[in-house]
């Protein structure tokens, strides 16, 4: 395994979207950070991109949230975020990771973003009522607007911005998140058509539904696969492998000692929906929607660490089982064994938690973060926002601070 990375990792993620009014103050910044410092808390990851597209720093290639037509972050225009963070976590000698979420550009409600300036880097979906194409963003109730991972320009775009990044800032290492497409349903377009034809050498002779046809309704999910599904499949994620590929170039190529990483879900038996692969290729996943192939699509071997969301309340695979729910990789420990299954011991794995699944329950809150120190490289408790109204900063400290 590679071990660039200490085993007992402490990551706190703080996401811009939620943290970002109150981090205006400098007082409320210094006091959040040094609080992590003194929990146990080892590694920072700060928000460089957000999930609508915009940077959190100025860039020559992006827009700045402090320009959001909104007004939400206007105490940052003119600032930088990434910037101010770095220079708190190094007072205290915090690691700091910049994290990028990669094909998401635009935000729904107030249509911000690139997404809306460069409509035909949309994604385009399968529309769940009449299986006709439409455009919508991830879900029908979700405000991001994700952009098509093969498009040439939006390629470049985001290896541009890990590029202006790491050049250009005082980081540890780069976490890529929303590395994926939005769900199942995407992308349809007729780029995606060609290059997929031309990938099994031949015509779709009923697009879309050689590949699936949606459920309608609140059946949306329930897709019936087509006959080139499997093939669609491994096609989706062998795009995300090397888009992967082509940012860990732009990283390393640019700064050699800055660590490159990915946040997933833990779901692994679902995340084909995403168009991802993030095991090794080493594995070998026995489920009813791969191709012969599909290990040839994973991208574990090209990372230096990888965080999976292991986001449930129950905590133990009894816990899961007791509460029926449908596996028992529904639990953080479950999620943990599948994790380490995916990866087969070839880069670190570091458990991650969503604190909200503890409301009022810190005694659980504790006792998945020890499962997630004892079985995985660290945790990552996402997000520090949870920690403030909870008042789970002492809580914190004992559980991270055992050997």
């Amino acid at each position: 395994m590679n071990e660039l990375l200490p085993k007992g990792m402490n990551v706190l993620w703080v996401d811009f979207l939620a943290n970002g009014v109150r981090l205006a103050d400098p007082e409320y910044r210094k006091k959040m950070v040094r609080q992590a410092k003194e929990s146990g808390i080892t590694h920072l990851v700060v928000d460089a991109k957000i999930p609508y597209g915009h940077t959190t720093y100025p860039s020559r290639y992006a827009l700045h949230v402090g320009g959001w037509s909104d007004g939400r972050f206007q105490a940052w225009a003119d600032k930088d975020f990434l910037r101010e963070m770095i220079y708190e976590a190094r007072a205290v000698d915090l690691k700091i990771f910049a994290n990028v979420d990669v094909f998401a550009e635009g935000t729904k409600k107030t249509r911000d973003g690139l997404a809306f300036e460069k409509k035909e880097w949309q994604v385009v979906y399968v529309n769940s009522e009449s299986s006709n194409l439409s455009a919508y963003s991830e879900n029908h109730d979700d405000d991001t607007v994700f952009v098509n991972p093969i498009h040439p320009e939006v390629v470049s775009h985001q290896l541009s911005i890990l590029e202006e990044i790491v050049s250009a800032y005082d980081i540890d290492g780069i976490v890529l998140d929303r590395c994926r497409y939005p769900n199942v349903h995407a992308d349809f377009s007729e780029r995606s058509k060609i290059s997929f034809e031309s990938y099994i050498g031949q015509q779709i002779e009923q697009w879309p539904a050689d590949i699936l046809e949606p459920g309608s309704g609140g059946m949306r999910d329930q897709i019936k696969r087509g006959k080139w599904f499997p093939q669609w499949t491994e096609w989706r994620a062998l795009n995300i492998k090397k888009f992967v590929q082509q940012a860990k170039s732009v990283v390393k190529s640019t700064r050699s000692d800055c660590l490159f990483g990915i946040y997933v879900g833990s779901w692994y038996p679902l995340y084909y929906q995403e168009g991802v692969n993030w095991a090794s290729e080493s594995y070998r996943a026995d489920l009813p929607w791969t191709s012969t192939d599909y290990h040839r699509s994973a991208y574990a071997d090209e990372l230096e660490f990888i965080m999976t969301g292991c986001y449930y309340p129950e905590v133990t695979v009894e816990e899961a089982s007791a509460n029926q729910r449908p596996a028992s990789w529904y639990s953080v420990e479950g999620a943990i064994n599948m994790s380490l299954e995916a990866i087969n011991n070839r880069i670190p794995v570091i458990a991650s938690l969503y604190l909200n699944d503890y409301d009022n329950n810190s005694q659980q809150f504790g006792k998945a973060v020890r499962m997630c120190r004892e079985r995985t490289h660290g945790v990552m408790l996402f997000d520090a926002v949870y920690l403030e109204s909870y008042g789970w900063w002492q809580e914190l400290k004992p559980l991270l601070q055992r050997s």
